[in-house]
């Protein structure tokens, strides 16, 4: 075949050729459109975009590595083993030694051999540097081989590729010395791509394959085992794994812990619960990209992540993996422990600690706290008096900005929660709250006694909503409200993080266990309200002034199921909302959506929507699920939405009844 015969094919393949160089160009260099190659070569330099789905017909294996390079070395020599390979894309993540350097010196060469340099990274970040080989490799299937993983030559004829599904490692079916076979996989570029590849959220290791073969399952792909006479693992430390020094951990029981690697596992997988599904929509670590006129490549990063996980969400993953792990080596009696005590047990020698340690650590706690006097309102003591009036979302959020208040002024929070039609649960029924809780309001007792008293419940006498809190003020504070005070330390992120960091009571998280998310979309219906609604104590109009209560009922209307089907129907058109959670304050709505869309739907099934503290388990429940989703359709006026939108992980799109749709 002559040379223009190769040109026309290769170019019908959407690739640039270099006819001087007779060397494929990627996509990631090419020139121009009507540009003319020039007469030498130059050094080009583009952003990395995500995964693409299509590729050049052949096989890609992509590894990654950092610093491992005697394992790497054994493992390369059996990839350019295999005929089948047409590229062999090794990204190496910032190794002391470079590895085209050191395979240079170990004499291994061949001209599928591609390595790419990433600069400047100090941390071994597993799904970050898989994503960038998926990115920069070329052909239309993918090996995914680790730099300890050795694949024998009749590794294609025994794992054929399904078209519906992916080969994959499973440590439950191998041999305990190839466990760490999970991670391998072969698979079609495209179903990589729709999932986006590796979850970044996870920068940490453990459970970062289990997560990918969850959304290729759900994406319907059937997981094959390889077959585990085709592949080798080469053993090494936990430390080279872990991307640690080779120094031991400490004796004390918290470093041993933080050491096993199945705390990173353990943490993983409960970061994965709480933030949204990884998708190919989600913005991947930026990197630019480099082809030096030699033909090196390298990588950097251009600017932070755009989807980094929030600082409270990894303070919560690692505090739950934590008293997981220890419950495991210690018993299940340390579980009753809070954060301090728990702490100070972990800081003994791991040898030390018995059963007879937690026992006396429970009873030393226990002792501790018969000797807190009982939360009183104390003139000579500076705090901040809480009052939280109406529903659970108005309750939280006035709770929240207070405690941001408290934490700027130096004051304790202490918060009043008096159970009532509003709100008939404690909020103990609620959350397991360690913090001071006083039952009952005493707004005249602290007039009396010289507190700086803030009224925002407007319908009362004397009220008056929004008032400025005066920072100056250095005694104590009371302020009745359904709302966020009005202050300049208050804040929606710092709110939300002290919400975010308060743990439900266990049934309430078993209730959110037992519900299937993240979905694709939530849908927060709120019809109930307004004058229509006013025989109901809670939607009575003595709670509200005439211009309130109007437009509440305005909004209610706004918000009817039916408006809801609507943008869900157009979402699902539009391939967005193949899976749909849906939290709403009556029975019709739910009907409504699962005679529509079937199982399609997810929701806490019930038979209660009042105020009881069994519904309003239910409700936090749902709140905290709507949040779970990357798109959020909620109903204006309400502060449960805002209470969703608060508790989330990440904040999803947002589309408001009434006024979005």
């Amino acid at each position: 075949m002559d040379i223009l015969n190769i040109l026309t094919r290769v170019r019908s393949r959407g690739a640039a050729f270099n006819i001087s160089g007779l060397r494929l160009l990627d996509d990631t260099e090419t020139q121009p459109r009507g540009a003319r190659a020039p007469a030498q070569p130059q050094t080009v330099t583009t952003p990395l975009s995500r995964i693409r789905p299509e590729g050049r017909p052949g096989i890609s294996l992509v590894s990654c590595v950092r610093n491992r390079i005697d394992n790497l070395s054994e493992a390369v020599k059996t990839w350019i083993a295999l005929d089948e390979l047409d590229e062999i894309l090794i990204v190496d993540w910032s190794s002391d030694e470079p590895v085209a350097r050191a395979l240079a010196r170990r004499r291994i060469r061949d001209k599928r051999l591609r390595i790419v340099r990433v600069e400047g990274e100090d941390k071994w970040t597993l799904s970050y540097a898989y994503n960038v080989g998926f990115r920069l490799s070329r052909h239309d299937r993918i090996v995914k081989a680790d730099a300890d993983i050795q694949i024998e030559r009749e590794f294609f004829a025994r794992n054929p590729l399904p078209d519906k599904g992916f080969v994959a490692g499973n440590w439950r079916r191998v041999p305990e010395d190839q466990a760490h076979t999970n991670g391998f996989f072969y698979i079609d570029r495209a179903h990589l791509a729709r999932v986006g590849g590796f979850n970044e959220f996870i920068t940490s290791y453990g459970w970062d394959d289990d997560d990918l073969y969850r959304r290729l399952d759900e994406g319907g792909l059937t997981r094959i085992d390889v077959d585990p006479i085709t592949i080798h693992h080469l053993p090494h430390g936990d430390a080279e794994r872990l991307d640690r020094d080779h120094a031991p951990a400490g004796d004390t029981a918290l470093d041993q812990i933080r050491h096993d690697p199945h705390f990173g596992i353990r943490r993983n997988q409960h970061l994965v619960e709480l933030m949204p599904m990884w998708r190919a929509h989600l913005a991947p670590l930026p990197m630019s990209h480099t082809v030096a006129s030699d033909g090196m490549e390298t990588l950097e990063r251009r600017a932070p992540h755009p989807n980094a996980v929030p600082r409270f969400v990894n303070q919560r993953v690692d505090d739950s993996a934590l008293r997981v792990m220890a419950s495991w080596r210690f018993g299940p009696g340390l579980l009753g422990l809070n954060e301090t005590a728990l702490t100070r047990l972990l800081a003994r020698p791991a040898a030390s600690i018995t059963a007879e340690t937690v026992s006396e650590a429970l009873t030393a706690q226990e002792a501790a706290l018969r000797d807190i006097p009982s939360p009183a309102y104390v003139p000579h003591r500076t705090r901040l008096f809480i009052d939280t009036q109406h529903g659970l979302g108005n309750r939280l959020r006035a709770m929240a900005s207070a405690a941001t208040i408290a934490d700027a002024t130096g004051r304790e929070l202490v918060v009043v929660w008096h159970p009532d039609h509003h709100c008939e649960a404690r909020l103990t029924d609620l959350f397991d709250y360690d913090g001071a809780v006083i039952e009952d309001s005493f707004i005249d007792d602290a007039t009396r006694q010289g507190a700086h008293v803030y009224n925002y419940m407007e319908i009362e006498e004397g009220a008056e909503k929004n008032v400025p809190v005066d920072l100056k003020w250095s005694g104590d504070i009371y302020a009745g409200s359904a709302f966020v005070l009005n202050c300049e330390v208050a804040n929606w992120e710092a709110e939300n993080a002290f919400l975010r960091a308060m743990t439900p009571a266990a049934h309430v998280r078993d209730l959110v266990a037992g519900v299937r998310a993240p979905n694709d979309v939530s849908v927060h219906v709120r019809m109930v309200g307004g004058a229509k609604d006013a025989h109901l104590s809670y939607e009575s109009g003595e709670e509200w002034n005439a211009e309130s209560q109007a437009t509440i009922g305005f909004w209610r209307e706004k918000s009817h199921f039916s408006a809801f089907l609507k943008r869900v129907e157009v979402l699902r058109a539009e391939g967005e909302a193949d899976r749909i959670f849906v939290a709403a304050d009556s029975p019709e709505a739910y009907r409504a959506f699962t005679d529509t869309f079937g199982e399609n739907v997810a929701y806490l099934h019930r038979d209660l929507y009042d105020r009881s503290p069994d519904q309003l388990a239910y409700a936090l429940a749902d709140a905290i699920l709507l949040g779970r989703a990357p798109r959020l359709l909620g109903s204006t006026w309400s502060s449960f939405t805002e209470l969703a939108l608060r508790l989330a992980p990440a904040r999803p799109v947002q589309e408001m009844s009434g006024k979005d749709f």
